[in-house]
C-alpha cells in the first residue's frame, strides 16, 4: 500500500512539475518583441513615426494624387492594405498606419483605446501631413474609426468606405455584453503561432488565405513590446453601443463593402448601414460572395478595383 501510495506521489509531482515547465516553455517562447526588433523586420525603408501624446504612431506614404486613409482589420497591420497601395498609389496619396496596441505603433500610455481616441490620433496625423480633407477607408474595427471620423469630422471627409464594419445589432449573448472577461486576456496572451492562424482564418471564408507566412508576421507584431497587454485593455473596455445618431453626422459619399459569407458579422449589415446613412450624399454597396471578414487580403485585386472606381468620382 506504501508503495502505491509512494507512486502515485511520485507521478503526481511529475504531472506538477510538467505542467510548470509546459506553462514556462509556452510563456518564454511567446514573450514580448522589442519593437527595435520588430521594425528592423518589417519596417522598411518607407516606415515614418509621428509622437502624439506619448503614442509613436509607426505610419507610410506613398503615391501623388487626392489623399485616401486606409485604416486595417482588428489583429491585424497596415502592411494588410498592401495589394490595395500598389494599385491606389497609381491614382492617389496613399496614408496606411498602425492603430494603437497593434503593428509598430505599440499600446497608448493613456489607456484610452475608444474610437474618440482613435480619431483624435487620426486627426493629429492628418494635421501633421497638412491633409484639410481626405476620403477614409477602414477595415472592420478600422472601419469603425473611420465611421466616427466622418460623423465627427465632416468637414474633413471627401468620401467614406466601410468595409465589414461593425456596429450593427447583433443577436443578445450574455457572455459579451460587455468586453473580455479577465482571464480570457491570459489565454489570448499565451496564444501560441498555430492556434493564431487558426483563430485568422476563421474570419475568411477560404482559410488557406492566412497563409503560414502572414500568421507569423501578425503574430509576431501581436507579440510586441505592450501590444498584448494593450489589446486585452481595448478589448475588456469596449461595450456596444447604438450608433443610429452618429450615422446621420456622416455626409460624405459612402461605399459599403461586405463579406458574404462573414462569420462575424452577417452581410444583412451592410442594408442596415444603407438604409441608416440617410444623411450621406450617396451610398453604394457591393456584396462578395464567397468572401469572408477580411476582404482587403481575400479579394485584394477586385475590391480595390471596386474602391478605385468610387474613389475616382468623388467631387
Amino acid at each position: 500500500m506504501r508503495t502505491a501510495l509512494r507512486w502515485i506521489s511520485r507521478g503526481l509531482l511529475m504531472l506538477v512539475l510538467l505542467i510548470m515547465v509546459s506553462i514556462a516553455w509556452l510563456w518564454w517562447s511567446n514573450r514580448d518583441i522589442p519593437m527595435a526588433q520588430l521594425e528592423q523586420e518589417y519596417g522598411g525603408n518607407d516606415l515614418q513615426r509621428l509622437e502624439i501624446d506619448g503614442v509613436n504612431l509607426a505610419y507610410r506614404v506613398s503615391g501623388n494624387g487626392p489623399p485616401v486613409v486606409l485604416i486595417h482589420s482588428h489583429f491585424y497591420t497596415m502592411r494588410q492594405w498592401q495589394a490595395w497601395t500598389e494599385l491606389l498609389e497609381k491614382h492617389f496619396t496613399v496614408i496606411r498606419y498602425d492603430l494603437t496596441s497593434h503593428g509598430l505603433t505599440g499600446p497608448d500610455p493613456s489607456g484610452d483605446y475608444s474610437y474618440d481616441r482613435g480619431v483624435q490620433l487620426l486627426t493629429a496625423l492628418l494635421d501633421h501631413l497638412g491633409i484639410a480633407t481626405t476620403a477614409v477607408v477602414g477595415s472592420s474595427t478600422g472601419g469603425a474609426v473611420a465611421r466616427h471620423f466622418a460623423a465627427t469630422h465632416p468637414d474633413r471627409v471627401r468620401g467614406l468606405v466601410l468595409i465589414n464594419t461593425p456596429g450593427m445589432p447583433r443577436p443578445a449573448n450574455p457572455h459579451m455584453e460587455r468586453g473580455m472577461p479577465s482571464w480570457a486576456g491570459y489565454l489570448f496572451y499565451l496564444l501560441p503561432e498555430s492556434l493564431f492562424q487558426s483563430f485568422l482564418a476563421s474570419a475568411v471564408a477560404d482559410p488557406s488565405t492566412v497563409t503560414g507566412d502572414l500568421a507569423h508576421e501578425i503574430h509576431r507584431m501581436y507579440r510586441g513590446e505592450g501590444n498584448r497587454w494593450a489589446e486585452f485593455q481595448r478589448m475588456s473596455t469596449w461595450e456596444p453601443s447604438d450608433i443610429s445618431a452618429e450615422l446621420l453626422l456622416i455626409s460624405a459619399p459612402t461605399l459599403i463593402m461586405w463579406g458574404e459569407e462573414n462569420p462575424q458579422l452577417p452581410a444583412s449589415h451592410a442594408s442596415l448601414y444603407r438604409d441608416q446613412l440617410t444623411n450621406a450624399a450617396s451610398v453604394e454597396m457591393v456584396i462578395y460572395p464567397g468572401v469572408g471578414h477580411v476582404i482587403p487580403l481575400e479579394i485584394p485585386e477586385r475590391s480595390a478595383k471596386d474602391a478605385i472606381e468610387f474613389l475616382e468620382q468623388l467631387p
